[in-house]
This record gives C-alpha cells, sequence and structure tokens, in this order.
C-alpha cells in the first residue's frame, strides 16, 4: 500500500558519534536513505504553504499543490 509522508525538513541531520560527522537523510529523496547523499538540494527552492510530489527514480517535481 502506498502512503503519503510529509517530510518539512531541506537538509539533513548532522550526527557526531566520532571524528567524521554522519550526515542522516531529513527529507526523504536520498537514494542512500537513511544517509543524506545531497539529493535536498532541490527543497531549497519550495515555496512555503505549498506540498510537492517527487520523482522517486529521477528527484524531479512531480506536482505542486496548496496545503489547505
Amino acid at each position: 500500500m502506498a502512503r503519503i509522508v510529509k517530510l518539512e525538513a531541506t537538509g539533513p541531520v548532522k550526527v557526531e558519534p566520532s571524528d567524521k560527522p554522519v550526515f542522516v537523510c531529513a527529507c526523504g529523496l536520498s537514494k542512500k536513505f537513511p544517509f543524506c547523499d545531497g539529493a535536498h538540494k532541490p527543497t531549497r527552492e519550495e515555496e512555503p504553504g505549498c506540498t510537492y510530489r517527487y520523482d522517486a527514480a529521477t528527484g524531479a517535481v512531480l506536482d505542486k499543490s496548496r496545503d489547505q
């Protein structure tokens, strides 16, 4: 069953468990989930008050709608 998951983050969460920081995906677009691969960059252009749907394969915006 498909479901819609609303994520509002536009960047990763930084975790510093040791010498090297680890970035955890917070936008849901990463191909290496749960780790960030930089796929969040298009989310920086999102308009507030809108919901976006992204293509899982390409990361392209499929559609956007105004939140109600």
